[in-house]
Formats: C-alpha cells, sequence, structure tokens
C-alpha cells in the first residue's frame, strides 16, 4: 500500500517515540523531529508504503542517538509479560473446538496489545475482551482449505511479546502436520522481534526460527537474505504478521499471504476493507480462485 497523508505526522512522531525511551534531552529530541520531517519533505510524492518511510526515519534516530537498540529493554518486558499472561489464561481450554481459528484469533490479538505500557491486569482483561471479538475479515475457511494440501507454511514475525502469542499457532500448524518455518528481523529495528527474542521465548524449540537478514521495517524483498528468499519460494502459505508487513506486502499477487493483524488505523482500515480502527483481521491477498 502507499502512504496516506496522514501517515506522514505518524512517521515523525514514530520516530520521536522511539527516542523518547531514552529519556534524551529535549535538544535531541529536536534533532530527531527535525530530521525525520527534513527526510519528508523532499518527496514530491509519496508512493511506497509507510514501512519504507518508517524504516528511513529510524535509521535517523539510531544515528542521532548512537543506540542501536532503542527498544531493547521493551521488548525484553514485553516477552516476559506476555508469557505471565499467558501463563494466567487456560489456553489449551480456550482452543478447544476449532483449534487452528482460535489459534489464528489469539496470535491477531497478540498484534493489538502493547505490554509495555498496560500492567500485567489490564492486559488480561483486555485479551478477554478480544477473545468475545470476531475476525471483520475472516478468510480461515479459505485458509483451511489451501492448509489441507500445503506442507510448509513460513510464518512472517512481527512484535516482541506478540511472538509469544505466536507459539499457539505455531503449535497447532504442527499438529496438523505441517512443517513451520517463522521469520524475525536480522537486527533491531522499532520493538520487532529479533532471533534473540526468538530465543527468549522458546519459539526456537517449537520450530525453525530464521531471519530476514536486514532491519527493514516490513518485510522488503529486495534486500532480504538468500535464506530467507529460499523459505519465501518454498513456502506453500505465508502468514503475515502484523500492519507493517501488510503495509509492505499488501501488493504482492504472485505468493499465496494470509495477512494476520489488528487494523490499528484508518489508513489500514481502507486498505484491507475492514470496517473501523481495532478490527480483527485475516485476510487472503487476493480472492481463492473458487471461494465464496
Amino acid at each position: 500500500m502507499r502512504a496516506y497523508p496522514e501517515c506522514i505526522p505518524c512517521l515523525v512522531k514514530q520516530g520521536l517515540n522511539a527516542a523518547e525511551k531514552l529519556n534524551l534531552p529535549k535538544e535531541k529530541l529536536y534533532e530527531v523531529a527535525k530530521a525525520g520531517v527534513r527526510y519528508l519533505a523532499q518527496f514530491e510524492e509519496f508512493d511506497r508504503s509507510p514501512a519504507y518511510y518508517a524504516y528511513h526515519i529510524q535509521k535517523f534516530v539510531k544515528e542521532l542517538t548512537g543506540v542501536e537498540d532503542p527498544f531493547g529493554e521493551i521488548k525484553r518486558i514485553s516477552n516476559l509479560k506476555a508469557d505471565e499472561i499467558l501463563n494466567k489464561l487456560d489456553v489449551e481450554e480456550y482452543l478447544k473446538g476449532d483449534r487452528l481459528r482460535r489459534a489464528l484469533k489469539l496470535s491477531a490479538i497478540g498484534n493489538i496489545l502493547d505490554f509495555a505500557i498496560l500492567s500485567e491486569e489490564e492486559a488480561y482483561g483486555k485479551i478477554l475482551q478480544l477473545l468475545e471479538k470476531d475476525f471483520a475479515i475472516d478468510h480461515s475457511e479459505w485458509f483451511e482449505r489451501e492448509l489441507e494440501t500445503s506442507e510448509r507454511v513460513l510464518i512472517l514475525g512481527d512484535n516482541a511479546g506478540e511472538i509469544v502469542f505466536d507459539k499457539f499457532l505455531v503449535k497447532v500448524l504442527k499438529e496438523l502436520g505441517k512443517e513451520v518455518v517463522y521469520a524475525v528481523k536480522g537486527a533491531p529495528i522499532l520493538n520487532d522481534a529479533t532471533l534473540e527474542d526468538a530465543k527468549m521465548v522458546s519459539l526456537t524449540s517449537l520450530c525453525r526460527v530464521i531471519t530476514n537478514g536486514n532491519d527493514r521495517v516490513g518485510t522488503d524483498l529486495s534486500v532480504a537474505s538468500e535464506e530467507f528468499l529460499n523459505e519465501w519460494q518454498r513456502a506453500d502459505l505465508v502468514i503475515s504478521k502484523g500492519q507493517a508487513n501488510f503495509e509492505s506486502l499488501s501488493g504482492i499477487g504472485d505468493k499465496v499471504i494470509y495477512f494476520l493483524l489488528t487494523a490499528k488505523c484508518r489508513p489500514v482500515v481502507l486498505e484491507s476493507g475492514a470496517s473501523k480502527v481495532g478490527d480483527l483481521i485475516f485476510k487472503r491477498n487476493k480472492p481463492l480462485e473458487g471461494g465464496n
């Protein structure tokens, strides 16, 4: 998807948000904000995805602050909190019945929570509410149909904390006899999960975890590692987690991709066909031939 006008202030704010995590003085925050504004002001038109511009602004944050991973401590806390919350929730009881569809919903719910801000009690209560919520766009029937004849599933991970929720989706897919490969970022960017996070939450003990070989926001196939591109080609189905992956991959039509996310802003609502901000989405990138 291409960036919308309201993406522009959001991109600058995202850069400031990263810098603020470091408790920097106001003067340094001004530098970060001005760098973002100058960068965006050079474009006559915005014909790339929001994720593309976000990456370059985050590069400025790293250069100006000298910190490679501004969200490092927040990611660690997010992983710990997510694990504690799910230990309180009887996940196996919840998954009874339609295990796959419920695992998909649990994975989508992980995408909506900011574990670093919410207390454990607040996050737990929010999860209980969201478990009663249906997908606004639900292509799970198409997914189940295609999964029957598929062997390999590639999951594109999103944030730290969220990956703890993805573990149940990995387990259910493996119960169905599928080979699952989970991809994380090759280097720190925002609060996206890296191999360090995958090891911390023991995701590496459930399935093969690879990196995409870079630190781009979303997924940029033009700079992906050979290992990642091999798995991309070999996968029968791709599950793409989160908004940035949707932004960067929604225009691809030569690969079967199912986007699993929560719509967090109006542009993604419009691009996805959802109804409102906060909607849970499980959407195939193109209609299934013969689907209904």
